[in-house]
């Protein structure tokens, strides 16, 4: 579906934002699709989430690194003693008070890095990479959705400038019925009452053509909306319907396994899944003794005067090394807790994982026949339009000879009317039904 659109579109979103938000007076699909992949909110919103998973594969990396910390301290106290004690340990005032007054000045980086816990960080980090190509998947999948949505919707106000053409050619015909009943009538060859009824058809068929221009209004409003346009620009459409072909040329094996393989979400639950079991190792692991090795080295002093304080080169240094090993031996069963709920997380994404190729399968499988069926009845339908034609063509040249009143002349009118939309609705229904079968294989199957 488009994939050589899609990803020249996105090779050359970076370096074309601005054009992305200007509609063309000619509007075609891929530029429908380049300005939708650019504006539309709800892929931007996804797209936000590729930076969250940068950051968190960082964070998981970082866990092989050591922590490093650095502090500066400074402080002045003073203290008056006015009272003590004499030799038996009672209280006396002191002649004279004493003052103290101190003052010190410390600096260090301390150091530490996690020399062995097992797996649980190779763990840590294969679950963040595979969160990461989930993210990936999340944002094709939302790519692949916009660029069905959008065509979809564009194909939908093409077909509503079809309707107002066809109610459009409908309504002439209506006119030229009531001049022709209307010149009958002079010459005594028809009634009055068949007059009314020519003048309620033309007025039936301008309220329909209203109603398909404001369908169409409201499929360009559908369009836009999905564009992520915000302001009412006037444009034109200039593609047509693409032409068709037979799907019975389709292999429904090999779309089933194309799909499977490259279908986003299934790829997404695929990534989750691995981010879960990996996830599930790193509780496993967490079993195992910790060993961590710490460093130090810090300057100071300490003077009874206030000359250490804001001391920029403390003179006493100190370097301190030291290895430390930490076994859970009793953790009130948190431990067990966090494993048997990572277990149950992995075992809960694979299924989900396997519920959803059953559903890829199925969707392509029953997308397949949904296209058969259109393709059918694109068919069928062009061939009843038809007849109605020539069928209204035969009661006309009734009605100018008085064969028929004019009550039958409407019947076969109304009749062809409903084939001719009918008709219309088939092409799109097609359409619609590639846009679907493309959607769920995730590529293009139009030869």
């Amino acid at each position: 579906m488009r994939t050589a659109i899609v990803l020249a579109i996105l090779l050359a979103g970076a370096a074309a934002p601005a054009a992305a938000q200007e509609v063309p007076r000619q509007l075609t699909l891929d530029d429908a699709i380049r300005i939708a992949l650019h504006r539309n909110p709800a892929h931007r919103r996804v797209l936000n989430d590729e930076d969250v998973t940068a950051v968190g594969e960082l964070a998981a990396w970082s866990q092989f690194l050591p922590t490093v910390s650095a502090n500066a301290s400074t402080g002045l106290s003073r203290a008056r003693t006015i009272t003590g004690e004499d030799d038996f340990g009672r209280p006396v005032t002191l002649p004279d008070p004493i003052d103290y007054r101190s003052s010190s000045a410390s600096q260090g980086i301390n150091a530490s890095v996690t020399l062995f816990d097992g797996l649980s960080r190779v763990n840590s980090l294969r679950a963040a990479r595979a969160e990461s190509r989930a993210v990936a998947a999340r944002i094709r999948a939302s790519e692949r959705g916009l660029v069905g949505q959008v065509s979809r919707l564009y194909y939908a106000a093409l077909q509503a400038r079809q309707r107002i053409a066809l109610e459009e050619q409908l309504l002439a015909s209506a006119r030229e019925r009531l001049a022709m009943t209307e010149q009958q009538l002079r010459v005594a060859r028809t009634h009055p009452e068949d007059v009314l009824g020519a003048q309620v058809d033309v007025a039936r068929q301008e309220l329909a053509l209203e109603q398909a221009r404001g369908n169409a209004r409201k499929a360009d409003l559908d369009l836009l909306q999905a564009m992520g346009i915000e302001d009412q620009p006037e444009f034109e459409l200039v593609d047509g319907l693409p032409s068709r072909f037979d799907p019975a040329s389709l292999d429904e094996d090999a779309l089933v396994a194309r799909a499977l393989e490259s279908a986003p979400r299934v790829l997404e639950l695929a990534a989750t899944a691995a981010a879960a079991e990996h996830t599930a190792g790193a509780a496993r692991w967490s079993r195992w003794p910790q060993i961590s090795l710490q460093a130090g080295v810090s300057r100071g002093m300490s003077l009874r005067s206030n000359e250490a304080l804001f001391e920029l080169n403390p003179r006493n240094r100190s370097f301190s090394l030291g290895l430390s090993a930490q076994v859970p031996l009793f953790t009130r069963f948190q431990t067990s807790r966090q494993i048997a709920q990572a277990n149950a997380n992995a075992e809960d994404a694979r299924e989900a994982l396997r519920e959803e190729r059953l559903r890829v399968e199925r969707d392509v499988r029953a997308a397949l026949v949904d296209l058969r069926n259109a393709y059918r009845a694109v068919d069928l339908a062009e061939r009843s339009a038809e007849l109605a034609r020539q069928r209204v063509e035969l009661a006309q040249e009734k009605y100018r000879l008085g064969a028929i009143s004019f009550a039958d002349l409407q019947r076969f009118i109304d009749d062809a009317a409903r084939e001719e939309r009918a008709a219309v609705d088939a092409r799109f229904a097609w359409i619609n039904a590639v846009i679907a079968l493309e959607q769920q294989v995730g590529g293009q199957v139009r030869p």
